[in-house]
């Protein structure tokens, strides 16, 4: 179960932007999409993901979140953004996780690597863009061929998906094997 707000951080959200599919989150999630203002800095740099990212929040579908001084989500992302820290994570990756954890959500994000020495025992839990799309499947928003078609375009825009097909992943999600 998905514990709500879902805090994006910018793969996983960018995914969904790269190929103008931001509809599925919005229905999956309505009212609890969080975007930290970190990862709307990091989409700055490609104008066209930003300015799709305004729209969506302009029209009250996402959320940006500022990370408050002396608070503990400031303290833990200073933490895992500190040169000094040995598994230092990304910035938008560690937003999300603070965030998440402040606001008792979900972490959405692609960059496992990063993340998963700060969320064990699913706290804060997290979602992956692969997570997303089956349960958009699973709730009958997109077909298979819909996921693979989406699937397949997510991956030639580079985002950070497994080297298998959407179909293999619903295989994979009806056995109960465990994914990526």
């Amino acid at each position: 179960m998905t514990k709500l707000p879902l805090v994006f951080d910018n793969d996983c959200l960018s995914s969904f932007l790269w190929v103008k599919r931001t509809d599925i989150i919005k229905q999956l999630f309505p009212g609890q999409i969080i975007v930290p203002s970190i990862v709307e800095d990091e989409l700055r740099r490609v104008q066209h993901l930003f300015d799709m990212l305004q729209a969506e929040v302009s029209s009250g579908h996402f959320s940006l979140y500022d990370i408050k001084l002396e608070t503990a989500a400031f303290t833990e992302y200073l933490e895992l953004t500190s040169t000094n820290n040995p598994m230092r994570i990304g910035g938008g990756e560690a937003a999300a996780i603070a965030i998440a954890r402040e606001l008792d959500g979900t972490v959405a994000s692609n960059n496992l690597r990063d993340i998963l020495p700060y969320v064990k025992d699913a706290k804060p839990p997290y979602l992956c863009t692969d997570n997303i799309l089956l349960i958009a499947y699973e709730d009958g928003l997109i077909s298979e061929v819909q996921g693979n078609s989406i699937w397949n375009e997510m991956k030639r825009r580079k985002r950070r998906l497994p080297d298998y097909d959407f179909s293999e992943a619903i295989r994979s999600f009806r056995s109960g094997l465990p994914r990526r």
